[in-house]
């Protein structure tokens, strides 16, 4: 019996909720829509009623034709957002309009910001007396753009009447959009730390903002909203190594501010907290003098550490400890002299570096840290020094400019003094390139994404900073007496190091290996041997040697030589990144770790011999089903070189893991270590 009355009552409660859905389900209450060319509007309710509310919440649901866009409330370089009159609407105080997160795009040059395709804007309405129906008369004036830009005017008309009413069918999809739109107290989010300045620095006003969250930023967006209308500009992002701290700035013409105080409204959009502030601001004023904030400090500091840490790399490692060599049983003030015009090198190459990035954004080249190591021919001129060095270091023959040289007063007649303590450090700039030390990669991003200001004084740092052992020797050359005095040590450390180089050259030719075949290598040895033996029997030196190097640069353009395309990937542990969707990807609910590698890049080597090719990483991968994509950067590719400009990266390695929770991914630290492979991957599980 007792089971019968249970089938009766659950038989009950299933009727009710049948009815309760039915009686509901057909309910709809929005005005007609309004037609303009490429896209319509109308006035849609969640209720149809009031519920004797002093507040309603009602919207505006814009459908657009395919790729034409409206704009959002500060719509950046162009177009303007939309306008609503409700002044013939009757029962109604106040209507206020709730933006929902937008887009960036770019119509006619003009970056701006706004929506595509389908955009619902909740409205609150506030309503003089609840008793009674509102009546709502709006006149909306908004812009549509594509290729051209097409005003749009509706004029739309809704009756809400007072008393209890039903949910409507619009009902979840305003909630929806409600549940995106940013809470104003940020104390319910995992914020710990918020504060803005706007900074008045020669011709620009900067916004600085810092955020500091208990949780991690993933992928930030940050949109501002000001009486000025300010354009839409490039959002420089620098992260602690925990991705719990955020500086963000973004540079201003300071032209584009007629008043020093005024109100500002922040949105801040992150997979992880989303939140809205609004404050009024002060422009502060910094002495034009100095052009130094707190992130320029930070910038410089970092780009000074990164620097020198570029020494400790394989390939620079060997000219700092031949230099070191060079000077044992000299006096001090010949040391202190070699050292400083060896940092002039170093710092003069560095300038001339930041020059030629500097170029190439001017022209909208795309550019990035190592990238001169994708082309062969620079690849082949390095090659050829670093073999000449080899040569050197073995006893061969002896570094000397020509004669007509020597009588030169700047070379200090006789030894070529300046000129070959100059190029050394030439030299050691040039090795440091392929190399992407910790910290760099931060310091290389800031400058390329601010200013050409910014880019020099990074890269002067980052000279600075590689110069600094150099600096120390010059300032204290007694430091040399440290070192044993000279004796056949020194002829077997001088071996180590030509191995260290002979290193050096099988790596780039393992780098060369991707453009031409085992022919270049082999020919590349024998004429490697031939100079050899030149400058050990000195058989007409100088012009066998030239023509042995022009024969070596002619190479490429010979057929034989040239490297017949191969499939790249023969490890079927590690998938194409050009053959695979990452989206479509962890839609199945994947995990994906991308690694972005080139063979020139050593810190991408370390990475892989270190963390990703070990043991306990191998079999984590496997036992977690983690999908590997490698994406090859040792040749130019624009698909990658995109992807990187998408996370503001000018530099590799870069490796991110990506799920269904993380679509756009944890980027991880330039040296990776398994315990932040494991931690990374806890995050996005």
């Amino acid at each position: 019996m007792d089971k019968v009355i249970k089938v009766i009552n659950l038989l009950k409660i299933v009727i009710i909720l049948a009815i309760w859905l039915f009686s509901t389900a057909g309910y709809t209450l929005s005005s007609d829509w309004a037609i303009s060319e490429k896209s319509k509007v109308r006035l849609i309710s969640p209720m149809t009623a009031s519920n004797n509310n002093n507040q309603l919440i009602l919207a505006l649901e814009y459908e657009l034709e395919e790729e034409w866009k409206t704009y959002w409330k500060s719509p950046g370089g162009g177009g303007f957002p939309q306008k609503i009159i409700w002044n013939n609407s009757s029962n109604v105080k106040d209507i206020k309009i709730l933006w929902p997160e937008p887009i960036e795009f770019e119509i006619l040059g003009l970056k701006s910001i706004g929506y595509k395709d389908k955009v619902i804007f909740p409205l609150i309405v506030d309503i003089e007396d609840n008793k009674k129906q509102t009546n709502l008369n709006l006149n909306i004036n908004y812009l549509v753009c594509r290729d051209v830009c097409i005003p749009g005017n509706a004029d739309i008309f809704l009756n809400l009447p007072s008393g209890d009413g039903a949910y409507t069918d619009y009902f979840f999809e305003i909630e929806k959009v409600l549940s995106t739109t940013l809470n104003n107290n940020i104390d319910f989010t995992p914020i710990s730390n918020f504060s803005f300045k706007a900074i008045e620095n020669s011709n620009n006003v900067i916004f600085d903002i810092e955020i500091s969250t208990n949780s991690f930023f993933d992928n930030p967006k940050i949109f501002i909203h000001t009486p000025f209308g300010l354009p839409v500009v490039e959002q420089i992002n620098n992260y602690s190594l925990d991705f719990q701290k955020l500086n963000t700035s973004l540079y201003y013409s300071a032209d584009q501010f007629n008043e020093k105080k005024f109100p500002i409204e922040i949105f801040f959009y992150d997979n992880n907290h989303s939140f809205k502030v609004e404050k009024k601001v002060e422009i502060e004023n910094v002495d034009k003098n100095i052009s130094i904030n707190n992130s320029l400090i930070y910038l410089l500091l970092i780009s000074l550490l990164g620097g020198f840490i570029l020494n400790l790399m394989p390939c620079v490692f060997p000219v700092l400890s031949l230099k070191l060599l060079s000077v044992i049983n000299t006096e001090d003030k010949k040391i202190k002299s070699s050292f400083f015009i060896t940092v002039l090198g170093i710092i003069t190459s560095f300038l001339i570096l930041g020059v030629f990035f500097a170029l190439l954004k001017q022209i909208n080249i795309s550019i990035s840290w190592g990238m001169q190591f994708q082309e062969p021919y620079f690849l082949m001129f390095i090659l050829m020094i670093i073999s000449i060095f080899f040569l050197n270091t073995l006893g061969l023959f002896q570094i000397n400019l020509p004669s007509f040289l020597h009588s030169s007063n700047i070379l200090n007649s006789g030894n070529n003094f300046y000129t070959k303590n100059f190029f050394n450090g030439f030299f050691a700039t040039l090795l440091a390139t392929p190399c992407s030390a910790p910290y760099l990669g931060t310091a290389v991003t800031a400058a390329f994404t601010q200013s050409t200001t910014y880019l020099f004084l990074i890269f002067c740092f980052m000279g600075i900073g590689m110069s600094l052992p150099y600096l120390v020797v010059a300032f204290f050359p007694g430091l040399i007496s440290f070192l044993p005095r000279s004796g056949k040590w020194m002829i077997y450390f001088k071996y180590f190091l030509s191995i260290l180089l002979l290193i050096t050259i099988v790596w780039l030719l393992s780098i060369l290996n991707n453009y031409f075949n085992y022919f270049f290598i082999v020919t590349f040895t024998v004429l490697l041997i031939l100079i050899s033996a030149i400058l050990k029997f000195r058989i007409y030196q100088i012009p066998l040697i030239i023509s042995l190097i022009i024969i070596f640069f002619l190479t490429p353009y010979i057929n034989s030589f040239q490297k017949i395309n191969e499939e790249n990937y023969k490890n079927n542990n590690w998938l194409d990144f050009n053959a695979k969707n990452i989206p479509e990807i962890i839609a199945n609910n994947e995990i994906v770790f991308l690694d972005i590698t080139a063979d020139w890049c050593i810190t991408c080597k370390f990475n892989k011999i270190n963390v990703l090719n070990s043991k306990t990483i191998s079999d984590f991968f496997d036992s977690q089903e983690v999908t590997l994509i490698k994406a090859d950067w040792t040749q130019p590719n624009e698909k990658i070189n995109k992807f990187l400009k998408k996370y503001n990266k000018f530099g590799i390695p870069f490796n991110a893991f990506y799920s269904s929770k993380f679509p756009e991914g944890i980027v991880m630290s330039e040296i990776l270590t398994e315990k932040q492979i494991f931690e990374t991957y806890n995050k996005v599980k």
